[in-house]
C-alpha cells in the first residue's frame, strides 16, 4: 500500500467526489466562469458548446464514462466533481480507463483542476488521492500522470500521492512534459 502525505493545512473533512449531475449546472457554470475569468479556459474539459447547454455538457461527460462518443482517439474517461462539505464545487478530475500510445506519452490516465479561488489549500492533493481510489476500483494497477515541468504545484500534488518521475520527453507540440507513475497495488 502506498503511503500518502497531505499538507498540514489540507482540509480532510467531508470533501467527496460525485458524478457530474444536471442538478448542479448553476454551480458548474460558476466553476467554468471562474476559469474563463482567470484566462485558463484552455484547461477545461467538455465545455458547453456555443448554445451554452450545460445539461448537454454534463451528458457528454457521462457518455465519455460509458465509452460512447469516442471520436478522435478518445478513450473511456470518468469525470468526477470534488465537493466541499458546504457543497461547493472545488474541482474536477478525469480518469481515463486505458491509454493509447499517444496518451501514454502525454495526457496519462488522470487530469485534474481546482477552481482558481480555492487553490493552495490542499484540495488537489486530496482530490487526486480520492481519484486514485476510483482508479483502483476500476481495476487499474498503475496510473500515468503528466504535467509540464513549470507546473510545480501539480508535480508536488502528484509526488504527495506517491508519484515517481518516470521520464521527461518532448511532446508533439515541442514542449517538454514530465511523466509520473503511481503504482496502485
Amino acid at each position: 500500500m502506498i503511503t500518502r502525505t497531505f499538507p498540514i493545512n489540507a482540509p480532510v473533512r467531508q470533501m467527496r467526489l460525485i458524478d457530474p449531475t444536471p442538478e448542479m449546472w448553476m454551480d458548474y457554470q460558476a466553476f467554468l466562469d471562474e476559469f474563463i475569468a482567470a484566462g485558463e479556459e484552455g484547461i477545461l474539459y467538455g465545455l458547453p458548446d456555443e448554445s451554452g447547454d450545460l445539461e448537454e455538457c454534463i451528458l457528454r461527460l457521462k457518455y465519455h464514462t460509458e465509452g460512447l462518443d469516442q471520436a478522435n482517439g478518445c478513450v473511456p474517461c470518468s469525470a468526477y466533481w470534488l465537493l466541499s462539505e458546504e457543497q461547493t464545487l472545488l474541482g474536477e478530475i478525469h480518469i481515463r480507463h486505458r491509454l493509447t500510445p499517444a496518451l501514454e506519452d502525454y495526457g496519462g490516465h488522470i487530469g485534474y483542476m481546482v477552481r482558481p479561488s480555492r487553490r493552495g489549500k490542499g484540495h488537489a492533493t486530496r482530490m487526486l488521492s480520492m481519484g486514485l481510489e476510483k482508479a483502483r476500483d476500476m481495476g487499474l494497477a498503475r496510473v500515468i500522470i503528466t504535467c509540464d515541468p513549470e507546473n510545480v504545484a501539480s508535480a508536488c500534488v502528484i509526488r504527495k500521492n506517491g508519484g515517481r518521475l518516470e521520464s521527461q520527453s518532448i511532446v508533439r507540440d515541442g514542449r517538454l512534459t514530465c511523466r509520473y507513475r503511481i503504482d496502485l497495488e
